[in-house]
């Protein structure tokens, strides 16, 4: 059995959306019969996160967070993996960090101590949130356009795809996505940049033609 370690830290709104959102990459592990170590909340901190790496060698560590170069937090901002501390628990592992910055540092220096493949971004990840949708924001026709391709980048993994596969799927839903905003002359067009910017930035460390 596969297994998906996933953090899911919740204690503003950033980390309240992606909290939400990540629960359809549970929803299809479990459908594809992978173990899921959901560390939610006050999980989300470097003690559990440690021992659970080690006690259960997950295939596919998604990290949900705020971020810098060579560093991803937790809850309450607790840094759980930083550079020249402990970026070795990831060897082994294809690992995605849906935080800002993390591809500059943290992923190469994680490559070289064994991780399999680190995909990130090499600048801040972006994405606009519409407050009348706070309580409900799956339903939040922003967020959706950033947090639905990035999503389905982590699904394109737990249906193993290789890696190098999942990156181009994550590409092709945020061209759509800028298409359709053209071509409906969409007042929500501003978000455009954004959009491109996070395709700009997201990079793949390792090998990618590896798959879970």
């Amino acid at each position: 059995m596969l297994t998906l370690l996933i953090t899911r830290p919740r204690y503003e709104t950033t980390t309240h959306y992606l909290f939400f959102w990540s629960k359809k990459i549970i929803e299809t592990a479990v459908a594809k019969s992978f173990k899921v170590i959901d560390l939610k909340e006050n999980r989300a901190n470097k003690k559990e996160l440690t021992s659970i790496i080690i006690k259960t060698k997950p295939d596919l560590v998604i990290l949900n967070g705020h971020g810098d170069s060579d560093l991803i937090t937790g809850q309450n901002d607790e840094v759980l993996i930083k550079v020249g501390e402990n970026e070795e628990l990831l060897a082994g592992k294809i690992v995605y960090a849906l935080s800002c910055k993390t591809a500059r540092s943290l992923g190469p220096k994680s490559v070289a101590k064994g991780t399999k493949c680190y995909i990130g971004y090499k600048e801040d990840f972006v994405f606009f949130y519409n407050n009348s949708y706070f309580t409900r924001p799956l339903l939040d026709p922003w967020a959706g356009l950033f947090l639905e391709p990035s999503n389905q980048l982590a699904i394109s993994l737990i249906k193993e795809h290789t890696v190098q596969e999942a990156c181009e799927k994550i590409k092709d839903i945020y061209l759509k996505n800028i298409q359709e905003l053209i071509v409906n002359k969409s007042s929500d067009n501003f978000l455009i940049p954004s959009l491109l910017w996070n395709m700009q930035y997201l990079t793949c460390i390792g090998d990618q033609f590896s798959r879970v």
